[in-house]
């Protein structure tokens, strides 16, 4: 896995930071301040830690090829490195970000996460720091990937949070029950080949069934195991898709609304507007005003 060194990317409610840094171990330091702080923090080498002065906070410790989701109202202790490298991703959210993703269904969705944003209590998902399963090491190659290119494809960025998020909140203890994705690494390949041939061809039309014959299975075994990982069939994948691409080109301001349509594999306008305020609850020409 190659990492792009020191690289920043930043979104309305998103930051994401790639470091490659070595140094000369031990290195301690202070770290304060009273904002909350979201972030889902990949260790691909080396080893951190971080202790709280205050009994209220948590310490979290994560090492090489490991990763944690967390949640401090506030941030005041020491953040150790003891190793000679530190490469990692840190993926810093707001907590609007979330309301955007998830909408009403946050709560919801965000099981014990939501909770402690609620209530105001530090959360972090994992007591031990997992390491990577098959997903999320494609998820992190393809996040690199992107964040290595000088024209960033934003939307597909956005793309590749959103369902990294979807898959960690469907592996959280909810109700003392796991919701785990258990799939077999042939059949979550068979997923991510799908997704990766959907965000090539927003442009034209393709079925579940062509679909299904690209990546080598049937038509109701990926729709199941879409589910799964994405919470949601392909059909209203692909369709989420085209809309958030269609939002932005909106956005841009540059295109006509019949340009935009046809972009995200629309050839009737008319048809592009009801899909679009079916899944928005508004016109595509409210953008324009």
């Amino acid at each position: 896995m190659s990492i792009a060194v020191n690289t920043s990317v930043f979104f309305e409610d998103v930051r994401i930071f790639i470091k490659d840094l070595k140094v000369i171990p031990p290195i301690e330091y202070e770290i304060k301040h009273n904002f909350p702080f979201i972030k889902l923090h990949f260790v691909i080498s080396g080893k951190t830690h971080y202790e709280p002065k205050s009994g209220n906070g948590i310490p979290i410790t994560i090492e090489g090829g490991q990763y944690n989701f967390f949640y401090l109202p506030e941030v005041e202790g020491r953040l150790q490195i003891t190793s000679t490298q530190i490469t990692s991703i840190d993926i810093e959210c707001d907590y609007a970000y979330f309301k955007r993703l998830f909408k009403s269904d946050f709560y919801k969705i965000a099981g014990v996460f939501g909770e402690s944003i609620k209530e105001n209590i530090a959360f972090k998902m994992w007591n031990k720091s997992p390491e990577f399963d098959f997903f999320l090491e494609n998820k992190v190659s393809e996040i690199i990937t992107c964040t290595k290119n000088k024209n960033i494809n934003k939307l597909y960025l956005e793309c590749l949070l959103k369902d990294t998020f979807r898959y960690l909140f469907a592996k959280m203890n909810t109700d003392g029950e796991k919701f785990a994705c258990i799939l077999s690494k042939v059949e979550l390949n068979k997923v991510i080949q799908a997704e990766k041939i959907l965000l090539e061809n927003i442009k034209r039309a393709i079925t579940v069934d062509e679909l299904s014959a690209l990546v080598g299975t049937n038509r109701h075994k990926l729709n199941r195991n879409f589910k799964k990982v994405h919470n949601e069939p392909v059909f209203s994948y692909f369709t989420r898709l085209r809309m958030e691409k269609a939002k932005f080109m909106l956005r841009q301001k540059n295109r006509t609304i019949s340009e935009v349509s046809y972009e995200v594999g629309y050839k009737n306008p008319q048809h592009f507007t009801v899909a679009f305020k079916k899944h928005f609850g508004y016109v595509p020409s409210k953008l324009r005003n």
